[in-house]
């Protein structure tokens, strides 16, 4: 029986429902995923490919140079450049190019000796030294002109023979790396309001720094690298420069400024002079100064003030030290005691609450009696029966006092909050102070002392816009030193409109308290700061300085702070000045020096500004009133007569 080899076919696989719905949802799996990647890599072509492309280059690249960004320009309100930035150059000498073939070496040493004045004997030196260094930065920050014959040179336009062609053509390893240098055409003019930027585009103080991240750009980057073809390739993404600021300084104005602190540092010799300009219906400051000033180009130099022996004595930490109080700008930084320019503001709160009105008077006798102190008032022998508006017009404390327990301490309290005393003001410029403000648990002889302006500190930036905000229908609008920022084209970024914060007073307050600063002038303490043509109205003050030493002084003898805080015209304020004299050497409690200073000012801004005159004055102004409007611990008496010091409140 033969035997048959069966073939049993395999069975065939099928498919059931099952099957096809794995194998379906297998598919849209697949599909899915691939939806998501194909999604992702066009996410990151558009958002991040630049960086791929680059970092795809570097690896394969031989070259690469940076490309700087130019750092925006800050201009005054007129477009005038305060501060920009021009290219330099470094010169790089590749030492290792150089000594690449002895050839090289002379005539690169001759070009440099000839046209960078490098003596010839330590350039060969250095070169040899350096005969593995393919970077070493030789010559920093030269100017176009600096390099300019040099091209020349290796442009062969000096050349006249065969023999000269063959010296350019074996100087090797030289080239020049660009670079922004940070430029302050006017030196010492708004400095501490400007601020500096340092080489790495850095900004501690001023405008450079508040401004930063829109003055800052992005450097670009050009790449050389070998394609697949071995041929040459270069890629250029170019730099993104910073913006421009637009300030709303007025360079003429800073300039007058500034000038005028010059003129009377010298000749009254005060430990301060601080000055600000502002326009008070938008809150734009027009300049900004003091007596210490140093020159942007060079900030980090102290010889202007101090010896080379004292500079050389000096630590890292003490220099630093010295550096930031010649940078520091007083008219935000610092705090003081207001005095006898604080008293419009106490008269606004009450005739806003209805505690006194046009017709209120007082009797001053000279003297009041507080929680068993007795403050008197400037004028001891008193100023008799007096309206409001004689009070601020011949600074009477007892007036101001008797205000104040009219209105209490939770009224002035928050008043004082209304008016921005306290608080930062939010002016667009780093490092202000707050000041110094009791709370409504402040005691009788405290609220006393407080109404005249003592006992509180505040700072020059929070005085003026207070102040504008008394004088212009009762706005606080928030101060500005910044009006625009625009792209190097002129292209507007950003469009920084008058910030209204809040209304502190009534208009029918506001007119009040300009009849009386207008009062102040024609016929009180503050007769001095009259300007023939125009209308001034304005408030002096006269602050006995308290010792901050911690030594417990107290008052200082003969430390006065000296203020005029003004406007023009009065009826309808267009300018405030506020100048603020710290202790002249002569007669150091006389309000008419600052006074004169403020005079001064003005009457060189007004016509610039083309501020109409709205008064004819045929006379001169009557003589300074000199009383003194000093307040001290010494004029605070116990019941039984005798001095007393205070240690606690009532």
């Amino acid at each position: 029986m033969s035997e048959r080899r069966v073939r049993r076919r395999k069975p065939r696989l099928k498919f059931d429902k099952q099957m096809y719905k794995k194998l379906g949802i297998l598919f849209w799996i697949v599909v899915l995923a691939l939806f998501a990647l194909c999604t992702r890599i066009a996410y990151l072509n558009v958002a991040k490919g630049d960086n791929y492309s680059i970092k795809v280059l570097e690896q394969q690249s031989f070259t690469s140079k940076t490309i700087p960004y130019k750092r925006g320009d800050i201009k005054d309100r007129n477009g005038n450049v305060l501060a920009t930035s021009v290219m330099v150059y470094n010169l790089i000498i590749d030492s290792k190019v150089v000594m690449s073939n002895e050839k090289y070496l002379t005539p690169t040493v001759n070009a440099l000796v000839k046209y960078f004045d490098f003596n010839e004997d330590d350039l060969r030196t250095a070169i040899k030294e350096r005969k593995n260094n393919s970077y070493w930065v030789a010559k920093k920050n030269l100017e176009y002109k600096d390099i300019q014959k040099f091209e020349s040179y290796l442009n062969y336009e000096y050349a006249d023979t065969k023999e000269e062609e063959t010296t350019v053509q074996n100087t090797k390893g030289i080239w020049f790396e660009k670079k922004y240098k940070r430029m302050y055409p006017y030196n010492d003019l708004a400095c501490s309001l400007l601020g500096f930027a340092n080489s790495d585009n850095s900004a501690t103080i001023g405008i450079e720094s508040s401004y930063n991240s829109f003055l800052q750009g992005t450097d670009g980057r050009e790449y050389g690298y070998m394609d697949s073809d071995n041929n040459m390739e270069t890629v250029i993404k170019d730099a993104k420069d910073g913006d421009n600021i637009v300030s709303s300084i007025d360079m003429n104005i800073q300039r007058i400024v500034q000038k005028s602190i010059k003129k009377y540092m010298k000749k009254y010799s005060p430990k301060r002079i601080s000055v600000v300009i502002a326009n008070p219906n938008n809150g734009e400051i027009l300049a900004m100064a003091d007596d210490t000033t140093f020159d942007l180009n060079d900030p980090y130099n102290l010889e202007d003030y101090y010896t080379e022996a004292q500079i050389s004595a000096m630590s890292q930490k003490k220099q630093s030290e010295k550096l930031n109080s010649i940078w520091n700008n007083y008219c935000i930084t610092d705090s003081y005691e207001p005095g006898s320019t604080a008293k419009p503001f106490t008269v606004a709160a009450a005739f806003e609450e209805g505690k006194i009105n046009r017709k209120s008077t007082f009797t001053c006798d000279g003297q009041e009696k507080v929680g068993g102190f007795t403050i008197k008032c400037h004028k001891v022998d008193g100023h008799g029966t007096i309206t409001v508006k004689e009070a601020i017009a011949e600074s009477c404390n007892d007036y101001m006092m008797h205000i104040g327990k009219l209105l209490g301490a939770k009224k002035f309290v928050q008043y004082q909050e209304r008016f921005g005393f306290g608080t930062k003001t939010g002016i667009d410029l780093p490092n202000e102070t707050r000041g110094l403000v009791y709370g409504t648990d402040m005691g009788s002889s405290t609220l006393a002392t407080n109404s005249f302006g003592q006992n509180f500190t505040v700072n020059m930036i929070q005085m003026v816009s207070g102040f504008s905000s008394l004088i212009n229908g009762g706005y606080y609008y928030e101060p500005r030193v910044v009006k625009q920022v625009v792209t190097s084209d002129d292209q507007l970024v950003k469009n920084y409109s008058k910030t209204l914060v809040k209304q502190t007073i009534t208009k029918e307050t506001s007119d009040y308290i300009k009849e009386c600063l207008r009062s102040v002038v024609t016929d009180g303490t503050g007769s001095t700061a009259a300007i023939n043509g125009y209308t001034v109205g304005g408030k002096t003050g006269t602050a006995e300085k308290v010792d901050t030493s911690g030594k417990g002084k107290g008052r200082l003898k003969n430390q006065y702070i000296l203020s005029f805080l003004g406007c023009v015209p009065c009826e309808d304020p267009q300018v405030v000045c506020y100048t603020l004299m710290d202790t002249p050497k002569k007669d150091p409690q006389a309000t008419a020096y600052n006074t004169e200073l403020w005079t001064d000012v003005m009457k060189q801004v007004l016509p610039y500004l083309g501020v109409e005159k709205t008064e004819k004055i045929e006379k001169k102004a009557k003589k300074q009133n000199l009383e003194t409007e000093f307040y001290s611990d010494g004029i605070i008496e116990g019941d039984d007569g005798s001095l007393v010091k205070k240690s606690k409140e009532d």
